[in-house]
């Protein structure tokens, strides 16, 4: 006898259901995606107990007629594919006419519907039609799924908390809600109203129904295209920015995707105006060819393949960095009620360190004192003629954009230093707070930069000579790659078996300790090894040399030495935030200020 059986159609389903349905938004997904595809304008989510009880989609698309609503409980029934040609050719949401089975044979589903004079009604429970009668018409489809997971409960035991299930639809349809801003959303979990937009088809409101009013103000138009796709959306100012990467929704012809090169992407357009365990709020829609895309590769359809994909993230990355440049980026420090708190304060009982400025001039990390490291900042090494020549083309370079500077970052007139670490500077339009070690980190950053991407033949031999050793997997690696360190001008050569000994290298390298620099070069070559990107590479190298020869916080400096900081900084292409993305000026507008001091109303 034959051992090997056709699959009964009800267990296949079940198995479906293993990929289709994991959580209780897997089920308002797939409802929610049928409700647009069906051209609804006007779709009403309602959860008991965040859905683990009942879930119930209510729209007001075509609807469908007693054959369709029968027949769309079978497996691969849809009407969305009908030969392959179509499946290179996908514009709706769903396609493969897995959903509603898979939903039904693991719970009780009822389905009203209607596309004509009267109504459909259909009752399933466990796979089986429990009821098929006719109903009150009313324009649309009302499906209600119960009792989720009753005949298999392995998996309603592995269903999150309400907490969790509600937090994860919640996010699915403010997603979709910004996908579709001409569809009017209501989310509600035991009769409280979560989630209400207008349905006007503008983007701004349905932000400002989800992040509110404060974020929306910070959000920034962008569009841009190519041959062969086109980007719009909103992004985020700098300054608004969450610890989780759930705040990017990328979106492909309407269409909710995860793509984790993406998210980098965008992310990594923002890298020199935030801090990298930061992540902006965007909303953007990549429209295209549906030719152009493959969906078909995960269950979720939540991830999927693009054509000339290397074109795109090249279009979106220089989409967001230019429209940032184009703001100016210093916060402004907005006045809140001020509580008149009754009680007097003893202060006695406050651990203020009230004289942090009175701090004697401290040694720079490579034994220089902060005067003679601002003379560095313009003569990078006095050891050769070339240097100087460098540090001209440097300074011609950053002059001939110094017009363009002074519109970035306005005139600025030192007049003290706050804490021992952030330069009071003033202006006719108010008051400015600059983190002195950030600023400078900026400046030395844009000058290594500019070393690293202009590299000179300029070196200077080691007078003992740096010997590192590594592990052998990661001294292979280095001997691939050492073409790299030859490009920055680092000579080395094998010594031992697994070792390295420099013996010459880059002149504006620090001068007490080089071997640090010359080690973390080489993590990162090991770290990076087949995705190796020069680019970024110097881009990483010249943020840790400039962080480490910059000015510490707590060291007293003197207002000509503020004055060199803000002349330079008014020079760097971007002044307003250092390389790992933290501002470096802050504002305080003279309206804001009068308005905490009560002088303006």
């Amino acid at each position: 006898m034959s051992k090997i059986k056709v699959m009964d159609e009800l267990l296949a389903n079940k198995i479906a259901a293993g990929e289709v349905v994991e959580k209780c938004v897997s089920i308002v997904k797939e409802l929610v995606e049928n409700s647009i595809d069906a051209k609804a304008t006007e779709i009403k989510i309602e959860l008991k107990e965040a859905g683990i009880r009942e879930i119930k989609v209510i729209d007001n698309g075509i609807g469908m007629d007693r054959d369709d609503a029968i027949l769309a409980f079978q497996r691969h029934a849809t009407s969305k594919l009908y030969n392959v040609d179509d499946l290179f050719n996908i514009s709706s949401l769903g396609f493969r006419g897995e959903a509603l089975p898979s939903i039904a044979s693991v719970s009780e589903v009822i389905l009203k519907t209607c596309q004509s004079s009267f109504g459909t009604l259909i009752h399933i429970k466990g796979g089986h039609i429990v009821e098929d009668t006719t109903c009150e018409a009313r324009t649309g489809t009302n499906i209600t799924v119960s009792n989720l997971f009753y005949n298999t409960p392995a998996r309603l035991k592995h269903l999150s908390s309400i907490y969790s299930e509600l937090a994860n639809i919640s996010d699915y349809v403010n997603k979709m809600a910004l996908s579709y801003p001409k569809v009017k959303f209501r989310l509600i979990n035991d009769e409280k109203e979560l989630l209400n937009t207008d349905g006007s088809g503008n983007l701004l409101k349905v932000i400002k129904a989800i992040y509110g009013l404060d974020v929306t103000k910070k959000m920034l138009s962008v569009s841009a295209s190519n041959d062969d796709y086109q980007v719009n959306g909103y992004i985020s100012m700098p300054e608004i920015n969450r610890a989780s990467r759930n705040y990017m929704t990328t979106l492909v012809n309407g269409r909710v995707i995860k793509n984790a090169s993406l998210n980098k992407v965008i992310n990594e357009a923002y890298s020199s105006f935030k801090e990298d365990t930061r992540y902006p709020i965007v909303v953007l829609n990549i429209i295209t060819d549906p030719s152009l895309i493959d969906v078909n590769v995960h269950p979720s359809k939540l991830d999927i393949k693009f054509s000339n994909f290397d074109d795109l993230k090249t279009l979106i990355k220089d989409m967001i960095t230019d429209k940032i440049k184009e703001k100016l980026l210093i916060p402004k420090i907005e006045a809140k009620e001020v509580v008149t708190i009754e009680k007097p304060v003893k202060y006695a009982n406050l651990s203020l360190n009230l004289d942090r400025n009175m701090i004697k001039e401290k040694e720079n990390t490579y034994g220089v004192s902060y005067q003679e490291q601002l003379t560095n900042l313009v003569n990078f090494n006095d050891n050769t003629d070339l240097e100087e020549l460098e540090i001209e083309d440097i300074e011609a370079k950053t002059i001939e954009n110094i017009e363009d500077a002074n519109n970035k970052l306005p005139e600025l007139y030192p007049v003290g230093l706050a804490l021992g670490t952030y330069i009071v500077c003033e202006n006719e339009k108010g008051v400015y707070l600059i983190d002195q070690h950030a600023a400078q980190e900026r400046i030395n950053y844009e000058k290594y930069s500019y070393l690293l991407s202009h590299p000179s033949k300029n070196t200077i031999d080691t007078i003992v000579p740096i010997v590192i050793e590594l592990p052998m997997n990661e001294f292979l690696i280095l001997k691939k790659n050492i073409s790299i360190l030859e490009s920055l001008n680092i000579k080395l050569e094998e010594f031992g078996q697994c070792s390295f000994r420099i013996t010459s290298h880059p002149t504006w390298f620090p001068k007490d300790n080089p071997d640090k620099i010359i080690r973390s070069i080489f993590e990162q070559i090991i770290k990076e090894e087949k995705n190796f990107n020069l680019a970024k590479f110097n881009d990483h190298l010249a943020a840790t040399i400039a962080c480490k020869a910059s000015i510490k916080a707590n060291t007293r400096i003197t207002i000509e030495d503020m004055e060199s900081i803000i002349n330079q900084l008014r020079l760097c292409n971007n002044p307003f935030n250092c390389p790992h993305g933290r501002p470096v000026v802050i504002e305080f507008t003279i309206y804001e200020l009068e308005k905490m001091f009560k002088r303006s109303i």
